[in-house]
């Protein structure tokens, strides 16, 4: 069964102050590579942090060892514009069911509050 994981991701030395990340280089490699793990459905969510532009993702794998190994092949990472700060795995109380479709998708049948009262 997959485990849920909390990760944060920050901006490093290749990131160009003042730039949105769409015209950033390395841009488009990026995006396509994130958005092949959201359709696989090792990306359960992810969001940006407003305050600080870090960016907060919630994984499902295996481990922790998984969730590093495949953040590390995101071009960007490879290329220093971000770098994975933290992973933990975490506990889901409320929201994302055990075995959490990938995101968008409510469980089999059920509305996203319906989901919601069960996993508390």
């Amino acid at each position: 069964m997959k485990r849920t994981f909390a990760a944060m991701v920050e901006h490093s030395s290749n990131w160009q102050a003042g730039t949105p990340p769409q015209e950033q280089p390395g841009f488009a490699a990026h995006a396509q590579y994130m958005a092949g793990l959201e359709a696989e459905g090792f990306i359960a969510l992810a969001g940006l942090m407003k305050d600080s532009g870090d960016v907060l993702f919630i994984f499902r794998a295996d481990s922790e060892a998984e969730v590093r190994r495949r953040v590390s092949q995101d071009p960007w990472q490879m290329d220093g514009h971000v770098r994975l700060v933290r992973v933990e795995e975490i506990a889901v109380r409320i929201g994302l069911s055990p075995q959490a479709p990938p995101a968008g998708t409510p469980a089999s049948g059920s509305t996203p509050a319906e989901t919601s009262r069960r996993s508390g």
